[in-house]
């Protein structure tokens, strides 16, 4: 190597800046730990007659918590998120706390005249309002998405996005969880008719003008593939697909076509499918298929029943639907069962997973001022005549033709009136501890040494909820425990990692007057550490003979906490040399590093430490 080669590249210059605190270039969006949201079991409806809303647990086919709300009317409809419920009736909506079991607020219906299509979709409670086309998001200051004109029948996503098909314009519109704004980029052929459905958690429109279906992406339609069956313009669509199969109902036709719509890993519809399934109905009046589970529900208002099939069109089971005035109403629950709702509210039908159903009365305790006991109404008197002898039967007189035998008198006065029984009131549902917390999650960021534990609402069966109380350990031998009250739903462990990449166990528990319930628990570790350097020229060097000179910039993170690393300098200019730097990593794997002072424009230059190798940079002047 030249001597004037030596000269350009001194031995070693440079600037040291290992920082405890690595800043923007280090930050990490907070990330959820997969699979550790629970979906909250059970339906919540609506008795006018008892002035409650009573929530029926899907597992146990039961009636367990109440909330009495004053003013209840007939056909309102219950939504629930994580934290409340929201009583939409036809003027207000009313809202309460599913752990206090309280109404906390009541506010003005934001649609009035028609009624919604009640959405449950994860991380929100949505009202459709599909002549209108308004997409409700509830809560204390509802929001009020407006799609611009009428609306099919809504989906949703498992990430919270409700989707919505113009049926005028053919937009495909969506309302992403948290969004604040109603987006739809996609627009199906004009002129067509049709429904959207989930299959696979991808949204899927089905074009009953085309007899095709195709995937919605991001700015369009993916490849149409044929549905193989004759679908009229009027086919109602069932709103996510049972085990790959999506069914589509011909209502004149009486019958409903079964038509595979499995998803690929890259989020197509499979071109090679089966056969679609065809079912001929018996005679009767159907509402749009619903899906528990993988079983197929049908709503038959003709005959006031209810009949579950397989997705290969195979009847599973058949019941009658409790009588009540009006008609009732399919609603598919978070915890993906189906509810026939009675429209006085006085019955649900739960339709399980494997297509089985059970009638449970919808019963509670009336508010407190109607317990009351029922006085036993009094008893009228009578007073017995002076003379005895008024009584007795005076003979006839004798005519010589047989003499009935005397008939005896009464006292002529009224018999008293039997008492009323009391009016008798469903008994109360008696208080247990209180269920499970949903939807537990553990927020973590890569540069903290804390945990946010963060849970929804438990089922409070009967009592407030008074306090949850949380428990932790790690492996790395870390345990601690506390208590938050009953309104509180997060809770940030400090320092569980310190460092450290060790798993840990955290457990939420609620309670209430009965003690404490079924806990949750959730496992979660630190992310797993990707060494990277990231290369980028620094600051001009101040100590450097030549023009033009600049530090290297590297940044590493992801490394071993705490650790000494050797950093090596390379160039493609072949005479270069330099015997490096060696630095510590802080107390979460990361470190910054001005050095190496560098000139010479077209060269390309790179760093390695640990064994791992920068990106590679072309030095420019």
């Amino acid at each position: 190597m030249s001597e004037r080669k030596h000269s350009r590249w001194p031995l070693v210059g440079l600037v040291v800046a290992v920082v405890a605190a690595v800043t923007l270039a280090l930050t990490g969006a907070v990330k959820q730990v997969p699979g550790l949201e629970f979906i909250p079991s059970g339906h919540w409806v609506a008795n006018p007659e008892l002035g409650l809303v009573v929530r029926v647990d899907g597992s146990t086919k039961k009636p367990d918590t109440q909330v009495s709300v004053p003013g209840l009317t007939p056909g309102s409809q219950v939504v629930q998120d994580e934290t409340h419920g929201y009583v939409v009736g036809s003027d207000d909506v009313t809202i309460f706390g599913k752990s206090t079991l309280s109404v906390e607020a009541t506010v003005p219906a934001p649609v009035k005249g028609e009624r919604s299509v009640p959405v449950q979709a994860a991380g929100g409670a949505y009202s459709v309002f599909r002549q209108s086309g308004r997409i409700v998001r509830l809560g204390l200051d509802p929001q009020v998405f407006d799609a611009g004109g009428p609306v099919g029948s809504p989906v949703s996503t498992s990430d919270g996005t409700v989707w919505v098909h113009r049926t005028d314009s053919g937009a495909i519109c969506r309302l992403a969880r948290g969004a604040t704004n109603l987006d739809c980029p996609t627009v199906a052929p004009a002129g067509h008719t049709g429904g959207l459905t989930v299959a696979g958690d991808r949204v899927v429109f089905v074009d009953t003008t085309a007899d095709s279906m195709s995937v919605v992406e991001g700015k369009g339609l993916g490849t149409a593939v044929k549905l193989g069956v004759d679908a009229p313009p009027n086919a109602r669509i069932a709103p996510v697909d049972a085990a790959g199969r999506v069914a589509v109902l011909d209502p004149a036709g009486r019958r409903m076509h079964l038509v595979e719509a499995r998803v690929d890993d890259k989020g197509a519809l499979a071109e090679q499918r089966p056969p679609a399934e065809t079912v001929q109905l018996p005679d009767g009046e159907y509402d749009s298929p619903s899906v528990s589970g993988d079983s197929v529900v049908l709503l038959d208002h003709k005959s006031n029943s209810v009949r579950t099939y397989d997705n290969r069109g195979r009847q599973r089971h058949s019941a009658a639907i409790p009588q009540e005035k009006g008609k009732p109403e399919l609603v598919r629950g978070e915890d993906a069962r189906v509810y026939v709702d009675g429209s006085e509210g006085k019955h649900v039908v739960v339709v399980d997973k494997d297509g089985s159903m059970q009638p449970v009365p919808v019963v509670g305790a009336k508010p407190e001022e109607s317990r009351k006991p029922v006085p036993p109404p009094v008893q009228p008197t009578t007073t017995k005549p002076a003379d005895t002898n008024a009584d007795r039967p005076v003979p006839p007189p004798n005519t010589g033709r047989p003499v009935p035998p005397p008939q005896t008198r009464t006292n002529q006065a009224q018999p008293p009136p039997q008492a009323q029984p009391p009016v008798r009131t469903p008994p109360p549902i008696p208080v247990t501890s209180p269920g499970m917390p949903p939807n537990l999650a553990i927020a973590i960021t890569p540069q903290q040494v804390d945990a946010t534990v963060t849970w929804g609402a438990a089922p409070a069966n009967g009592a407030p909820v008074t306090a949850y109380h949380i428990s932790w350990t790690s492996q790395g031998g870390r345990s601690g425990t506390d208590s938050v009250p009953g309104t509180a739903f997060t809770y940030v462990i400090r320092g569980i990692w310190q460092g450290a990449d060790h798993p840990f166990t955290v457990t939420v528990v609620a309670q209430n007057s009965a003690g404490r319930g079924t806990p949750a628990t959730a496992n979660a570790a630190p992310p797993k550490r990707v060494p990277k350097i990231d290369l980028t020229k620094g600051p001009i060097a101040p100590r450097c003979d030549h023009e033009n000179c600049y530090w290297m910039h590297i940044l590493m993170t992801g490394f071993k906490p705490n650790t000494q690393y050797k950093v090596d300098p390379h160039s493609t200019d072949s005479g270069y040399s330099n015997p490096g730097h060696s630095l510590r990593t802080d107390a979460d794997g990361n470190a910054v590093l001005n050095a190496f002072f560098y000139h010479g424009a077209g060269h390309t230059v790179w760093v390695t430490a640990g064994g791992v190798e920068s990106n590679r940079l072309e030095w420019t002047e």
